[in-house]
């Protein structure tokens, strides 16, 4: 049997059934893909007594997907949403907004019960199942980052709509994909970057959000 020990930061809370099974489909989701593992292997990763216990709780492989988007979405949306609200009572700016934003997805890396496999999961929702995983991100995120353009559209007023929501959609994989493969730092054309080291975060965050708010401000001449 596979325990949260075995694979922290990637679990969730909960000792039930469904909570294991929750647990073991994002950490196999997120570390090897969510079509390529099989929901046999989940159910024997959790313990699960009863071999028809994943169709029991979830029916098939959409609906657990959705239900671990759920519980994703559940612990990021409330955070992100608050800190977009706040700038509204206070003067702010563009690197704000970004900061309130996708601020959570970063901390999500050092939350015990999500870590990395809560951010690599998400990011293969758009890329790794198909139409299917596309709208359950854009159902995630469609609240945060509707909000956000709201707040961003008075700050760029040389920028369209469609614009401000293309640079949105693009920032948000960047977070995703760079936060996934940011090991890749140890290994890249240049050799391993003193920023992939252990005690630059802060750094590699900060680095991150000047990459993140140059690109929403750039006006093409």
């Amino acid at each position: 049997m596979t325990t949260s020990a075995d694979h922290s930061p990637g679990t969730v809370p909960g000792t039930d059934t469904r909570a294991s099974l929750l647990r073991e489909a994002l950490h196999l989701f997120a570390q090897e893909g969510i079509r390529a593992v099989s929901l046999r292997r989940i159910v024997q990763a959790a313990g699960a007594a009863n071999p028809s216990a994943l169709h029991y709780h979830f029916g098939n492989r959409d609906n657990l997907v959705t239900e671990v988007t759920r519980m994703l979405q559940e612990w990021l949306e409330p955070k992100a949403v608050a800190r977009l609200e706040q700038l509204r009572g206070r003067p702010h700016q563009v690197r704000d907004v970004m900061e309130a934003v996708f601020g959570p997805v970063l901390d999500m890396l050092y939350e015990p019960a999500l870590g990395l496999d809560g951010v690599r999961f998400i990011g293969r929702l758009g890329w790794d199942y198909g139409e299917i995983g596309q709208m359950l991100s854009a159902r995630l995120h469609q609240h945060t980052l509707e909000l956000a353009l709201d707040i961003l559209t008075p700050l760029l007023p040389a920028l369209d709509q469609e614009t401000l929501q293309f640079r949105l959609v693009l920032s948000m994989n960047t977070v995703y994909y760079g936060i996934s493969y940011r090991n890749y730092l140890r290994r890249s054309p240049f050799g391993a970057m003193q920023l992939s080291t252990v005690g630059n975060q802060d750094r590699q965050r900060q680095q991150f959000m000047d990459y993140l708010e140059a690109g929403m401000r750039n006006v093409t001449p």
